[in-house]
């Protein structure tokens, strides 16, 4: 690499992470696209979806800081217990109260299903928390971009530019035929586009208020997770093997409406500037300082 290359890096650390993320992803996943169903495709996508932690890793050598202090975050669990209430509790609070708004305006849910089996559950949180959102995207968008980016702007801002970002570097998987993404209605399409970029700002608050990669880890492994609790009826949202898009639609966006409440109430009681109540992770805390 010339030194050009390096005092480019060295001068836009985020946007070298948001090249490399992506760069990483796509390359890794486009092939999945053109690949017929087996364990083939699969392995591409969720090896290429490790991008953002490599791309942070990597950019982080390259600066010269030392990649065993920013990685040090992905273990930090010694946050104060309302953090792990938080974590957990969020997530399901946002499932109940959508459920309930849902079940109120006689939304497409069933009461009378029985709850998930808890073994299904943990084997979600576990593949949320490893491959799908946890360590596979955290240490990269919240533990290196989020810290860099407080520096500039806002958290609120920040956390906006990072949900943005996040949302784009998931499009391979809306042209890949064996994912879900593939299969999103409209409505899901956009609401989805919504969600991510909210829950970037709760994730920021969490990783903002700790400076723990570990807790927003788990915090997004327990949204995925809490979207197998919504107890949907399958019946109502498809009718004759045929999608009916406003029930899907009407889910959407409850969900949504949420989401952000819960953002509004974070931006009311901890402010837009930090998104937390005290100092916030900058460059300095990743270079442990």
């Amino acid at each position: 690499m010339t030194n050009s290359q390096t005092s480019w890096i060295d001068t836009h650390p985020v946007a070298a992470f948001f090249v490399g993320a992506y760069a990483f992803t796509w390359i890794i996943s486009a092939p999945a696209a053109f690949m017929e169903e087996s364990w083939a495709p699969w392995i591409l996508i969720y090896f290429g979806s490790f991008g953002p932690p490599v791309s942070a890793a990597v950019v982080t050598w390259l600066r010269g800081d030392d990649v065993r202090t920013w990685a040090r975050q992905i273990v930090r669990w010694n946050v104060g217990w309302p953090w792990w209430v938080a974590a957990f509790g969020i997530p399901i609070g946002i499932v109940a109260i959508t459920t309930i708004i849902l079940a109120t305006i006689g939304g497409p849910v069933d009461l009378n299903q029985p709850l998930q089996s808890p073994v299904l559950i943990a084997i979600v949180f576990i593949f949320g928390l490893t491959v799908s959102g946890g360590l596979n995207e955290e240490p990269g968008w919240r533990g290196f971009a989020q810290p860099h980016l407080n520096e500039r702007y806002s958290a609120l801002t920040a956390s906006l530019i990072i949900g943005v970002v996040w949302a784009g570097w998931h499009l391979p998987y809306f042209l890949i035929p064996i994912t879900p993404h593939s299969d999103f209605t409209l409505a899901n399409q956009i609401g989805w586009f919504a969600s991510i970029v909210l829950l970037s700002v709760i994730l920021a608050c969490a990783y903002n208020n700790t400076g723990s990669v570990l807790i927003v880890m788990v915090l997004h492994a327990m949204v995925n997770t809490a979207d197998i609790l919504l107890p949907l009826a399958p019946d109502v949202l498809i009718v004759d093997g045929v999608i009916d898009e406003t029930a899907v639609a009407t889910v959407t966006a409850t969900q949504v409406l949420v989401t952000l409440l819960v953002v509004l109430a974070i931006v009311g009681y901890f402010g837009r500037e930090s998104l937390a109540h005290g100092d916030i992770p900058g460059v300095a805390y990743l270079r442990g300082e």
